[in-house]
């Protein structure tokens, strides 16, 4: 289990965020941890510095650390598990190491765009058993978080316009599945963790990856990735995530100014979304990189051929829940 991994850290972290706690904390600080560094460009530093204004003001004592200063993805998951942290913003695969139908709300083309994963998450029930087998690791879903616009292709050589144009390209995979996803749509895959990703492009190991933009914004990689497609394929968010011990132990007024703050949050978060989102292509643009656009009938191509992957990205029996989600919630 999950919990007993979390646990196995616990006792190698309970130093360092005792000595961080002591440090830079007092007793009842509320930490918000984030991975990225304090950039207008971050969702995660956003949303964590709203929530941290609205707790400040209402009486409570928040801090936003930046830039992995409690830990990785990982050890943060661990020292919220114990209550040694409050709350943090991490990649969507901590959620998935428990429950991978969370894949759901990303998969490629199971939505059309950030609104309709929203509408989906607001008016249906599928993150209720996910964050239930949650919070049996000790941990709370705040939320899942917008971080821009949807996914598309980066690359260092050529414009990608259809599913044929990926042949001779090798690019970056997350994992096994992503892996099966890009040999769908033509191109070989070669899983390197991200921060390997500039020196494995520098040595030719890859071509490019499949990403949302503020990707390449973050880590600057369009100063080399010059290709872009807009191609719509998934829609990515962040996992907004807190102690259930931390939680559960707050007073009834304290827990109300906390689930205010996280609700007000998360919905400035979507309007921030949007916003980024409508200016991402221009920006790409602007630092010299070819923007492509899909016809109606490339994107259909790619959407078929992704279909076949949604079984491994997913547990096979939840693929059918997410499609009648889609469509019930589709404008």
């Amino acid at each position: 289990m999950l919990r007993k991994s979390f646990r196995g850290l616990a006792a190698a972290l309970f130093a360092t965020a005792a000595a961080l706690s002591a440090k830079a904390a007092s007793a009842d600080e509320i930490r918000i941890a984030v991975g990225c560094p304090a950039v207008p460009v971050c969702a995660d530093w956003v949303w964590a510095e709203d929530v941290a204004k609205q707790l400040n003001e209402a009486g409570l004592e928040a801090k936003v650390y930046t830039g992995g200063a409690l830990g990785k993805d990982p050890e943060l998951v661990d020292q919220l598990s114990q209550g040694l942290l409050q709350v943090a913003v991490t990649n969507f695969v901590m959620i998935n190491q428990v429950d991978p139908r969370v894949q759901g709300f990303m998969a490629p083309y199971m939505f059309d765009d950030m609104a309709h994963m929203f509408r989906a998450l607001d008016g249906t029930d599928l993150l209720a058993p996910i964050a239930a087998r949650m919070e049996e690791q000790g941990i709370k879903i705040a939320g899942l978080t917008g971080l821009g616009g949807t996914v598309g292709f980066f690359n260092t050589r050529k414009p990608i316009e259809k599913p044929a144009d990926f042949e001779g390209l090798r690019m970056r995979a997350i994992d096994a599945s992503q892996m099966e996803l890009l040999k769908n749509w033509g191109a070989a895959g070669v899983v390197v963790d991200m921060p390997e990703f500039t020196t494995s492009v520098q040595q030719g190991m890859v071509d490019g990856y499949v990403n949302p933009p503020v990707v390449a914004f973050i880590f600057k990689h369009t100063d080399f990735l010059k290709y872009y497609t807009d191609a719509g394929a998934g829609t990515p968010f962040r996992s907004a995530l807190m102690s259930k011990d931390w939680y559960d132990g707050l007073s009834d007024e304290e827990r109300s100014k906390v689930d205010t703050a996280v609700r007000e949050a998360n919905l400035r978060n979507r309007e921030w979304t949007y916003e980024a989102a409508g200016q991402e292509l221009a920006q790409l643009e602007k630092l010299g990189v070819t923007v492509t656009r899909l016809t109606p009938e490339a994107r259909a191509d790619f959407v078929e051929r992704a279909k076949k992957t949604w079984p491994l990205l997913m547990p096979a029996d939840s693929v059918e829940a997410f499609v009648a989600a889609a469509e019930k919630t589709r404008q």
